[in-house]
C-alpha cells in the first residue's frame, strides 16, 4: 500500500482467526474484511525515520561481540558522491572515531554499535545527514552520498567513573574474571602523559613496578577507581579529567604535572591480592578493620581527601551493620562506640561538603547508637540551624546540655540560635506590621 491508500482487506479464516474464532465477537471459521488506511510507516532501513539516511545493504560479520558505545572504532570507509553529476569516490580508507561521543558522523555512529567485527553495511544519506563530524571530505554542493562502511576491529572503552570523568581503553585483554577490591594491594607498570588540547604528550612519570594499596590514598582518585576494573595482566589507557587526577590529591601533584591537567595514564596490571571480603572475617579482624579504617579515614580527611576518608568511615560503619553473631557486651560496646565515631566523622565530612542533609543522616545514626552523645547531638543541631529549622536545632542543643551543663561550645551555639530567632521574629513582626497598615 501507499502512503494515504485505502482499501478494503479480506483474510481467509487460516489468515484470522482460524477455526476456533475469538468468541464472543468473532464465530469459529469466520472469514473476516478490514478497512484500513495506511497513514505513515518507518522503514526498518530507515535509520533515523526521517529518510535522511536509508540501509542499502548489509552483510552480518563474524561472532557475537560488538562494539558498544564508547569503543574506539577502526572503519574502512569509502564514500561515493551520488549526486549532482555521476557517482564519484570521495574518500576511499580508514576512520578510528568514538563511538557514540558526537565525534563522527551521526549515522556511523548508531550504525556501528551494533555491527559485528567485518560486518559491512551501506548507506545513502541526503541532507542535513550528508557530511557531519570526522568527515572532511564532502563538497559543500553535495545532496546524496553513499557510505560504504566495514568494521574492521575495535578496543573496548569503558566508562568506569560513571560520569566520563575517567575512561579506560583496553590494549590487552586481562586473565581470568577477578578484579581487585577495595584494599587489595596491587602491582602495576604505569605511565603518565599530560593531555592537552585533546592531545597527550611525552611520558612524564614512569614507575615499574609502582606497588600501592587501593583506597589508601597513595594514587591519585581515578587511578583507584580504574584499577578496580582491570584483570590480571591487563593493559589499558585510562583517560582522567583532573577531578580525578591530581586535582583529586593536589598535594601529591609531582614536578610537570599540574591540578588543573587532564592526565592520560598507561596501566599493567602485573598482580594483586585482593583483601579478604566482609562476610569472611572473624569478630577480631571486623574490630581491627574499623580501627584501620577510622585511623585512615582520619589520616585522609586532614589532608582534604574527603571523598576517599568518606569512603573507609563508610566500610568502617558497614562491617557490623549485619550481626551473625550474638556480641557479648564488652564487645558490643567497642564495636558501636568505634561504628559512632565513623558515623560522626562521616558527618565531619558532609559538614565540609556542606550537605547538611547528609550530616543529619549520620548524625541521627550516631545518635541511634548513643542517644545522649553531646558531640552527636551538637553536630546535628548546627546542621538544623544551617537549614533554618530552629526548634529541632533548639531541642538537640538543649538536650546536649542537659548532658553537659557546662560544655561552652554548645552554650554558645544556642545562644546565637536564640538571636537568630529573635531577629526572625523582628523581621516578622515588621513585615505583618506593614501588611496591616496596606489593609487600613
Amino acid at each position: 500500500m501507499a502512503k494515504g491508500e485505502k482499501a478494503f482487506v479480506t483474510l481467509a479464516p487460516a489468515y484470522a482467526y482460524g477455526e476456533t474464532g475469538s468468541p464472543p465477537r468473532i464465530p469459529p471459521s469466520a472469514t473476516l474484511t478490514f478497512e484500513m488506511e495506511l497513514e505513515n510507516w518507518i522503514s526498518s532501513k530507515d535509520l533515523f525515520g526521517d529518510g535522511s539516511v536509508m540501509k542499502a545493504g548489509e552483510t552480518e560479520g563474524e561472532g557475537w561481540e560488538r562494539p558498544g558505545i564508547f569503543a574506539e572504532a577502526t572503519c574502512k570507509i569509502v564514500a561515493k558522491r551520488l549526486e549532482p553529476g555521476p557517482a564519484k569516490v570521495l574518500f576511499d580508507g580508514e576512520k578510528v572515531f568514538s563511538v557514540g561521543t558526537g565525534t563522527a558522523h551521526k549515522a556511523w555512529d548508531k550504525i556501528v554499535q551494533d555491527m559485528k567485527k567485518g560486518g559491512s553495511v551501506s548507506l545513502i544519506c541526503t541532507p542535513p545527514c550528508v557530511s557531519g563530524p570526522g568527515v572532511d571530505f564532502v563538497p559543500a554542493d553535495v545532496t546524496k552520498v553513499q557510505y560504504d562502511i566495514t568494521l574492521l576491529h575495535w578496543l573496548k572503552v569503558e566508562d568506569v567513573s560513571g560520569d566520563r570523568g575517567v575512561m579506560k581503553k583496553v590494549l590487552r585483554e586481562g586473565d581470568g574474571w577477578e578484579t581487585p577490591n577495595e584494599g587489595a594491594f596491587v602491582s602495576v607498570n604505569i605511565e603518565y602523559r599530560v593531555v592537552t588540547n585533546s592531545v597527550a604528550g611525552d611520558v612524564v612519570i614512569k614507575h615499574e613496578p609502582f606497588i600501592f594499596t587501593v583506597i589508601d590514598g597513595a594514587v591519585a582518585e581515578g587511578i583507584d577507581v580504574a584499577v578496580q576494573k582491570m584483570k590480571l595482566k591487563e593493559l589499558a589507557i585510562v583517560y582522567l579529567k583532573a577531578p580525578y587526577a591530581f586535582g583529586s590529591c593536589p598535594n601529591m601533584c609531582p614536578p610537570r604535572i599540574k591540578p588543573t591537567d587532564d592526565l592520560e595514564v598507561k596501566i599493567e596490571l602485573l598482580s594483586f591480592d585482593r583483601s579478604k571480603d566482609s562476610w569472611s572475617l572473624s569478630v577480631e579482624e571486623k574490630k581491627k578493620q574499623i580501627i584501620a579504617r577510622k585511623a585512615k579515614g582520619n589520616q585522609l580527611y586532614n589532608v582534604g581527601r574527603l571523598k576517599l576518608a568518606k569512603r573507609h568511615y563508610e566500610i568502617g560503619t558497614s562491617l557490623f551493620e549485619y550481626r551473625t553473631a550474638e556480641l557479648s557486651p564488652e564487645v558490643a560496646k567497642e564495636v558501636n562506640e568505634l561504628t559512632m565515631a565513623c558515623h560522626l566523622n562521616l558527618a565531619a565530612c558532609y559538614k565540609k561538603q556542606n550537605n547538611m542533609e547528609k550530616v543529619l543522616v549520620h548524625t541521627k545514626k550516631a545518635i541511634d547508637i548513643e542517644p545522649k552523645n553531646v558531640k552527636a547531638l551538637y553536630r546535628r543541631g548546627c546542621a538544623y540551624m544551617e537549614l533554618d529549622n530552629f526548634y529541632k536545632a533548639e531541642q538537640d542543643f538543649k538536650r546536649a546540655l542537659e548532658v553537659e551543663p557546662e560544655n561552652a561550645e554548645v552554650r554558645r551555639k544556642l545562644a546565637e540560635l536564640s538571636r537568630t530567632i529573635a531577629k526572625q521574629d523582628e523581621a516578622e513582626k515588621g513585615l505583618y506590621s506593614s501588611m496591616f497598615a496596606k489593609a487600613k
